[in-house]
């Protein structure tokens, strides 16, 4: 669906007076919800000028309201950043790891829960809660910028001799990088040379991605069916002459105001414009960031899109209280049972009368002035009367006095209240809150009674905590793309302590790979999802007990098989929400290896020492047997010594036998050596 609006237009003198009308067009269409919206916050809040002239009414308005808070949100979510895949993977392990701990610390540093219990209690009572992040960087101002001068010389026509003319160096010009002439007043001196002193060096401090809450009056959005078909949104700041001058100077000096604030409304008769309203429009088209006033003809900033961001609006979808498939108007609860509402007021304020109208009232004979006094007697009190006789003898008090009858005022205010009771039933149906979740039961029901009523009151919650947490989780997706895109990877390092290779940062900064690597939402952060979260984690555990009793026994006897009773336990656990933590340690679960029977340890035992004693008898006959062996090797080399020296001893006799006599000598018939 259409609705006429045109697209920005080129001319710049006609840019703000389209954006001032976009906005008039679009307010316009939200105008009855507003007016309504205004009247709702009064009831919930019971204004009244003067409470002791007003209908009687019973606001269980602001009853539901506070039920429902406390039920849709019990804590502060912790960011989860898991892995998208269980593969070995130390980049995406390291992304998961700095997103987490970063956004853990942005969640306990900056306050978060104030934003989110506003932007619900907008949603409960007007229909419509909304929560924008911001990037808050600190600049810090250092140290002037050193600019280096250097020195052109200027040359002329100069006797560089005497009675000889030529060029010569007739003065010098400072110059900075730029080739700008400096005027030497300006110029300094140190050891490094000539310089003049620039602006200050600026440089980002601390750094923050802040979840800001945004007033349901200062949201505005281009009328669409549904969220994803929102052209530009709007946010509107109220900013005082004074604000207005020190964020435009001069400019803002001639922006018109036109908002009376409510501390001027209260104090004046006939308050006078205090504030200015800036509008800070988001348009998507064009992704660009805009800033008008209301009725000023000028542009007063304009900035590309500063955020980058995957979805461009630096926001999530806002919260509902009733949804819609034609349109992003807010629809408030109230409405729904607006009617019973009334009701319940009517009956409420004829109880009140009727309880006026409640008072001992009656009769009496004039004759008997004294009477009179009877009503206001204190305890134990007796009043006298001049002619006791004669009252008597009129049939006592209670013939001179009558009292005006109660009973039927007393039914009929009984009759009230069962009516009464019977529509705040109704309400409570169309809400959905059940007496349990208020804390109240009756005494008659049994516990199993006042449990079915507890669970199936939680039920009727279920879509409107579902939201919430994707609500959450959107938000957590916002703050960690910022988180991750804008803080330097060195505050990263020291905020998380963690180490960033430049490998991670360059996955980590990148939308698409980042998308690719891990996963971001949180736990449960409603008082139900809590609850129901233990009672969960008692029956994962008590069936993890009886799936073990039951089929181990079986794996252990081998009638089934390891891998397949894993199987079935993974599938079983995975019915359970809070088992997702446990599924990877469950995955890696191993078969138990086999214990040694005690008998069958003793009988290894046993045959070890055999075996040893076994071994060491083999080496002690080896031993031996080598000892017999020197032995025998060494009988041999005896005998065969004895043998050798019976032989030379053989030799010698020979030779005594063979050699001739000295006598013999003479006769030799070889020459003497002589």
């Amino acid at each position: 669906m259409e609705y006429g609006f045109d697209r920005e237009p080129t001319k710049k003198a006609d840019r703000a007076a389209y954006w001032n009308d976009q906005i008039a067009k679009a307010r316009r269409f939200e105008e009855n919800w507003r007016e309504r919206a205004n009247g709702i916050v009064q009831r919930y809040r019971d204004d009244n000028v003067n409470r002791f002239e007003r209908e009687s009414r019973m606001n269980i308005f602001h009853s539901n309201v506070d039920t429902l808070k406390s039920a849709l949100y019990f804590k502060t979510p912790k960011p989860r950043v898991t892995r998208r895949f269980k593969n070995d993977d130390p980049i995406g392990k390291t992304i998961a790891m700095v997103m987490e701990r970063g956004l853990q610390y942005q969640l306990d540093v900056y306050d978060f829960d104030s934003a989110v219990k506003r932007a619900i209690e907008d949603m409960l009572i007007v229909g419509r809660g909304a929560i924008r992040l911001r990037y808050d960087p600190v600049i810090v101002t250092g140290e002037p910028q050193r600019i280096p001068i250097k020195v052109e010389p200027i040359t002329g026509i100069g006797e560089v001799a005497p009675g000889q003319m030529g060029e010569v160096q007739v003065a010098q010009r400072l110059l900075d990088p730029e080739g700008n002439e400096v005027q030497q007043e300006d110029v300094k001196q140190d050891a490094r040379g000539m310089f003049i002193e620039g602006d200050p060096v600026e440089e980002i401090g601390e750094q923050s991605i802040r979840c800001e809450y945004v007033n349901w009056s200062d949201l505005t959005l281009s009328p669409a069916r549904c969220w994803d078909d929102v052209k530009w949104i709007a946010f509107r700041h109220l900013l005082s002459r004074q604000d207005l001058v020190d964020y435009y100077g001069s400019k803002g000096e001639q922006i018109p105001l036109t908002y009376r604030s409510s501390e001027m409304s209260d104090y004046q008769d006939n308050p006078e414009p205090d504030m200015a309203e800036i509008y800070e429009i988001w348009d998507k088209r064009s992704g660009k960031q805009i800033f008008v006033a209301t009725t000023f003809d000028e542009i007063l900033e304009d900035f590309d899109d500063p955020y980058n961001l995957d979805q461009f609006w630096p926001m999530p979808e806002p919260l509902y209280a009733v949804s819609t498939t034609d349109t992003t108007l807010p629809v408030p609860e109230l409405f729904i049972y607006e009617d019973q509402l009334f009701e319940l007021d009517l009956i409420t304020q004829r109880i009140a009368a009727l309880t006026e109208a409640l008072k001992r009232r009656g009769v009496y004979d004039a004759s008997f002035s004294e009477l009179i006094r009877l009503a206001d007697a204190e305890d134990n009190e007796f009043i006298p009367v001049d002619n006791m006789a004669m009252l008597q003898a009129g049939g006592g008090l209670n013939n001179v006095m009558q009292e005006a009858p109660l009973d039927n005022l007393i039914k009929a205010i009984t009759a009230l209240y069962q009516s009464r009771q019977v529509v705040i039933d109704t309400i409570y149906e169309l809400t959905g809150i059940s007496d349990i979740m208020r804390g109240t039961s009756a005494s008659r029901e049994t516990a199993t009674a006042q449990r079915i009523k507890g669970q199936f009151g939680a039920m009727r919650l279920t879509n409107r905590q579902r939201s919430i947490e994707r609500f959450l989780d959107k938000i957590m997706t916002l703050k960690a793309e910022l988180l991750v895109e804008n803080l330097e990877p060195s505050l990263l390092e020291k905020m998380t302590a963690i180490a960033i290779p430049p490998e991670v940062v360059a996955v980590m900064q990148d939308d698409r790979l980042r998308s690719y690597r891990v996963s971001i939402d949180t736990d449960e952060s409603s008082a139900i999802d809590a609850s129901m979260d233990q009672k969960n984690r008692t029956e994962f555990l008590t069936a993890m007990v009886q799936f073990l009793q039951t089929v181990g026994p079986l794996v252990s006897s081998g009638a089934l098989g390891f891998d397949q009773a894993k199987m079935m336990m993974l599938f079983a656990a995975r019915a359970f929400p809070g088992a997702r933590e446990l599924e990877e340690s469950l995955e890696a679960i191993q078969p138990p290896q086999p214990q040694a029977n005690p008998a069958d340890k003793l009988v290894e035992v046993e045959a070890a020492k055999v075996q040893a004693q076994t071994q060491q008898a083999q080496a002690d006959a080896e031993v031996k047997i080598a000892r017999l062996d020197l032995d025998r090797q060494k009988t041999e080399a005896d005998v065969a010594l004895k043998q050798q020296k019976l032989e030379i001893d053989a030799a010698k006799i020979c030779l005594l036998y063979t050699s001739p006599s000295p006598r013999d000598k003479r006769q030799s018939r070889m020459p003497s050596s002589a």
